[in-house]
C-alpha cells in the first residue's frame, strides 16, 4: 500500500538538493474586510486569489555541508526562474525571494536556511486583435462605391430609345424576384417588374440612389438581436440562415439574357450587377453582425427538469462551426463567380470583400463548437433527448430543426447530428 511518505519527493532547487523541516504557502483568496459604523454586518470585498509564496525552513547536513551550501547559494543567486522540487507539491517554476542563511556552533555540520520562493508568471505584454468584423464593413463600403460607379458608367452609355421594353422585362424577371424577397421596402415603388423596367428607362439612376440609401441605414443585426439583461445577444442560427439564403440568391442573378440588342442587354446586365453587388453588401453587413463568441464557462450543475420548466437554463450563444464554414464556402463561391465578369477595379473590390469575409467567418468558426453524430437506440421525444444530451430541455427545438424531425414527440432510432457541448 502506498503511503504519504512514499509519495514525497526529494527537495531541490535547480538540481541542488536540501532537506525541508517545514513549509507554508498562503491559500484561498485575499480581500478587504469593510466594517461600517452602526452596522452589525461587515462586508468582504474579494481581491482575487492569494499569491502562492512558498516559505520554507530548510537545512543542509553532513561532512560536506559547506560545499552543499556554496552550490545552493549559487543556485539561489542566479538570475531568472528555476525549477523547485517541492516534497509535497511537486515540480514548479519559481523566482527566488529574500532568503536567510544561519550557522550555529552548537549544530556543527549543519546549515539552516529560510527560503522564500515566488511563483514565476510569464510577463504579459499588450496584444492587438484584428477587428475582422470592422474589416468586413469597410470592404462592403468599398464594394458599394465601386458598384454604384460601375452602374452609373454603364447606364450613361445606354440609349433609352433603343431599349426593348418587353425583352428587358423578361430578362429582369429573376432579378425582380430577388428584389422582392431581399429588398422588400422597394415594393412600395416597384409593385411589379414592369414598374422596375419603366424606372430603368425613364430614371435609370433612381435604382442606384435607392440602394445607396437603403444600405446606408441597414444594420445587419437589427432583426437577429434580442435584449437579454441589457445586452445584445446575437442569434447565430438565424443570422447564418439569413446570410445563406442571401448568398444563394446572389448566384441566381449572375447572368441575364443578352439576346435583344446591345442597349437592352447592357441595361439588364447593369441592373442585375447592381442588385447582385447590393445583395453582397447586405449579406456582408449581416455577417459582420456575428461576433466572435467569448469563452464559455461550463455550467457546473444541471437543474432538474421541473426547475427548468419554471426557470429555463440561460446559456451563452455559441455558433456551430460546421454551419459557419458552410456559409463561408457558399459566400466565397458566389463572390468568385461574380468577380469573373468584373472589370479589374471592381474585381479588386469583390476580392477584398471575399477575403475579409473568409477571415471573419474563420474567426467566428474557431470560437464555436463542432457537430457530432450521436446514435439513438430507442424512440425518444426531442425534449428528453435534449435534456439527456445537454442538460437543457429547451434545446429540443434545435435538435428538431437540425435533423428535420417530423414530430418533436417522436425521434426514431438512428444517427442524429447535434452540437458538441
Amino acid at each position: 500500500m502506498t503511503t504519504w511518505r512514499d509519495r514525497m519527493m526529494p527537495a531541490s532547487f535547480r538540481g541542488i538538493g536540501f532537506f525541508i523541516d517545514s513549509d507554508s504557502v498562503p491559500v484561498g483568496r485575499k480581500g478587504q474586510l469593510h466594517e461600517f459604523p452602526q452596522r452589525d454586518e461587515p462586508y468582504f470585498e474579494s481581491l482575487g486569489k492569494q499569491s502562492q509564496i512558498h516559505t520554507m525552513s530548510a537545512f543542509l547536513i553532513g561532512a560536506d555541508c559547506f560545499e552543499q551550501r556554496d552550490k545552493l547559494l549559487a543556485a539561489l543567486e542566479a538570475v531568472g526562474a528555476g525549477e523547485l522540487v517541492h516534497p509535497w507539491l511537486g515540480r514548479m517554476q519559481v523566482q527566488v525571494g529574500s532568503c536567510t542563511m544561519k550557522h550555529n556552533r552548537q549544530n556543527g555540520g549543519m546549515v539552516q536556511l529560510d527560503l522564500v520562493f515566488y511563483p514565476d508568471q510569464p510577463l504579459r505584454f499588450p496584444t492587438s486583435t484584428v477587428n475582422t468584423a470592422r474589416q468586413v464593413t469597410q470592404a462592403s463600403e468599398g464594394l458599394l462605391d465601386s458598384a454604384l460607379s460601375r452602374y452609373q458608367t454603364v447606364m450613361s452609355k445606354v440609349d433609352a430609345a433603343r431599349i426593348n421594353i418587353q425583352a428587358l422585362r423578361s430578362a429582369l424577371s429573376g432579378v425582380f424576384a430577388v428584389i422582392q424577397r431581399q429588398f422588400s421596402p422597394f415594393m412600395t415603388i416597384y409593385s411589379d417588374v414592369t414598374s422596375l423596367v419603366h424606372s430603368l428607362v425613364n430614371a435609370p439612376l433612381a435604382l442606384s440612389t435607392m440602394f445607396s440609401s437603403f444600405l446606408a441605414s441597414f444594420e445587419g443585426d437589427s432583426s437577429n438581436s434580442s435584449q437579454s439583461s441589457g445586452t445584445d445577444t446575437v442569434n447565430y442560427r438565424a443570422t447564418i440562415s439569413e446570410a445563406t439564403q442571401q448568398a444563394e440568391a446572389v448566384s441566381t442573378i449572375n447572368q441575364v439574357s443578352q439576346a435583344s440588342g446591345v442597349d437592352t442587354g447592357s441595361t439588364a446586365q447593369a441592373a442585375a450587377d447592381l442588385v447582385q453587388d447590393s445583395l453582397l453588401v447586405k449579406v456582408a453587413l449581416v455577417v459582420a453582425s456575428m461576433p466572435i463568441a467569448a469563452t464559455v464557462v461550463p455550467i457546473s450543475a444541471t437543474p432538474a427538469l421541473d426547475q427548468q420548466l419554471i426557470l429555463p437554463v440561460e446559456r451563452a450563444q455559441v455558433p456551430v462551426a460546421d454551419d459557419v464554414i458552410e456559409l463561408r464556402d457558399t459566400l466565397s463561391s458566389a463572390i468568385w463567380e461574380a468577380s469573373l465578369k468584373a472589370d479589374p477595379e471592381h474585381y479588386l473590390a469583390l476580392n477584398t470583400l471575399r477575403q475579409s469575409l473568409i477571415r471573419h467567418l474563420n474567426a467566428v468558426a474557431a470560437s464555436g463548437v463542432r457537430l457530432v453524430d450521436i446514435k439513438v437506440a430507442e424512440p425518444l421525444p426531442a425534449l428528453v433527448l435534449a435534456y439527456r444530451r445537454f442538460g437543457d430541455s429547451t434545446r429540443s427545438a434545435e435538435v428538431v430543426q437540425r435533423n428535420r424531425v417530423q414530430h418533436p414527440g417522436f425521434i426514431s432510432p438512428g444517427t442524429l447530428k447535434v452540437a458538441q457541448e
